[in-house]
């Protein structure tokens, strides 16, 4: 399950699919929920059972909101596609964008007023790949895409912010900030998680013009060896 919270509605993904890790099973069909977090209530249900296929693995999601109204964008890892729903119509179609990967993080970023683009990261591969929004909603099959960075390290995708993407190198637990109006060498290191902890997410806080860090020590907990603790850390803004 992931989820997305724009302009006071949290976007759930619900893939259907629970215990992905040991032992995957199929509970419900797939779809989006959405939330109106003022009213405190679910405001739509959208299906995606006519864009997925039966092996897909949906993981991220990500929306756009236009003059037409939102556009949701989720990653199918298995098919290296992008499922894209235009929520006006309910009209549903899949965009090939990459080979299949273990996984696929999605970011949307503005590289204009009028010009925004979708932000690929393939988990353990190197490179980032683009895909102008324009070209997915034209229900191009196989829409060009840029790819940036393809000789540097492979990175996690922890958040993103207008046109900031905020990553870490797999090795690596440093935050590094990356404005996409700057070349992909200039990564600014905005946050160190200290011994044992590893960043798993970066929000920003408009109210108060900052960063949200969220570092846990996860691998331990998995392996067992101590509980599992989280810190929260609030930095300024990039």
């Amino acid at each position: 399950m992931n989820f997305m919270w724009t302009n006071g509605n949290l976007w759930v993904l619900d893939s259907g699919i629970v215990d992905t890790i040991d032992n995957p099973r199929c509970t419900c069909p797939p779809k989006v929920v959405v939330i109106n977090v003022v009213l405190k209530k679910v405001t739509k249900t959208i299906k995606l059972t006519s864009t997925v296929e039966p092996m897909s693995q949906l993981q991220n999601i990500v929306v756009e909101y236009t003059i037409t109204g939102p556009f949701i964008y989720i990653s199918d890892a298995s098919r290296g596609a992008i499922i894209v729903h235009e929520v006006s119509s309910n009209d549903g179609w899949s965009v090939l964008a990459c080979d299949p990967a273990i996984g696929i993080q999605l970011a949307l970023v503005k590289k204009g007023p009028l010009h925004n683009s979708l932000m690929l990261i393939r988990i353990h591969h190197r490179g980032v790949l683009e895909l102008d929004t324009a070209m997915l909603k034209r229900k191009m099959c196989n829409s060009p895409l840029t790819v940036i960075g393809e000789k540097e390290k492979p990175v996690f995708l922890l958040g993103f912010d207008a046109h900031h993407l905020y990553l870490r190198h797999s090795e690596c637990a440093d935050v590094l900030s990356w404005d996409i109006q700057k070349p992909y060498s200039n990564l600014i290191n905005i946050h160190s998680a200290g011994p044992q902890m590893v960043p798993t997410s970066v929000t920003s806080d408009p109210l108060k013009y900052s960063l949200l860090v969220l570092d846990t020590n996860y691998a331990e907990t998995v392996l067992e060896t101590k509980a599992t603790y989280h810190k929260l850390t609030f930095i300024g803004q990039v």
